[in-house]
């Protein structure tokens, strides 16, 4: 009886927000394929012609570019710097608890304010700029390197490491928390090296852990829309700054392709959640 009532208590929040984002969803798709309302149904053309548009433009062929450029990238150098951190706060045996903290102070900040600080601090006017040109590094702003609104991606890329990392140390110092201790100890005691025993037991053991982390942190990155917003330049342009500039162009033939683009890149982190999914659903029965 108590779970109906949870079950009723929670139904109409569950089907206001079910309805709000399927609805949307929905409604995107529909658009994409040419159902506009505000076109005449007589002058209206359903089919594909916005997804075959949208590659046909520059903008959106550069913006895929950097963006898997950037995503694999952050999803690389986050998984790595995180693996060597928590790995050598596993082996520390004094202020563990305080190394852990430091790695994981950062992790409630909102990624806007993250992609703000790496704006003000790496900007060409920016605080580590202004240092360089006091000390006589730098002879002024123009001549410090362009490390925000970039055509690479290195502002977006920074504010990313500086966010998923403590999150991907989270889920690796988890993992070295399980058994896989008792196993090292084990295989140390028997006389096998650091390197073996990195290669042979941890890595194995934690890489679900890895995996799960690498997979969200490439989904958030491929589809995040403040940070590269913020940090990136007008062209060329992640694939959600790109939809967003074709959505709310005066011209309403770039609609379709905006949503076009909205719905593939839905599509890709849905491909990656699911997979997340398959993993931690396989690792449960283990």
């Amino acid at each position: 009886m108590r779970d109906r009532k949870v079950i009723w208590l929670v139904l109409p929040t569950a089907i206001v927000l079910v309805s709000l984002f399927v609805g949307g969803f929905v409604f995107g798709i529909l658009q994409s394929l040419g159902y506009f309302s505000v076109i005449a149904e007589g002058e209206q053309k359903i089919g594909w012609d916005a997804y075959i548009s949208v590659f046909q433009q520059e903008t959106v062929r550069a913006g895929i570019l950097l963006t898997f450029r950037v995503a694999i990238i952050s999803t690389v150098l986050s998984t790595v710097i995180a693996l060597a951190i928590s790995l050598m706060i596993s082996r520390t045996k004094k202020f563990q608890s305080l190394l852990i903290s430091i790695t994981q102070f950062n992790i409630p900040i909102p990624h806007v304010v993250a992609a703000t600080g790496i704006l003000l601090t790496f900007s060409q006017s920016g605080i580590v700029s202004r240092l360089t040109n006091h000390f006589g590094i730098t002879d002024g702003a123009s001549d410090f390197p362009i490390l925000t609104n970039d055509p690479f991606g290195y502002g977006i890329i920074m504010s990313y490491l500086w966010k998923e990392v403590p999150f991907m140390c989270v889920l690796i110092l988890s993992a070295l928390r399980g058994p896989v201790t008792n196993l090292d100890e084990t295989a140390k005691t028997l006389g096998a090296s650091y390197s073996y025993r990195l290669r042979k037991i941890t890595i194995p053991y934690i890489f679900p852990a890895i995996l799960s982390g690498t997979i969200i942190v490439f989904a958030f990155s491929f589809g995040s829309y403040e940070v590269p917003y913020l940090l990136g330049e007008p062209y060329p342009s992640t694939v959600s700054v790109v939809a967003y500039q074709l959505y709310t162009n005066r011209d309403l033939a770039y609609r379709p392709m905006a949503m076009a683009l909205a719905t593939i890149t839905s599509v890709v982190i849905g491909v990656l959640v699911y997979a997340y999914m398959r993993l931690t659903r396989q690792e449960g029965r283990k």
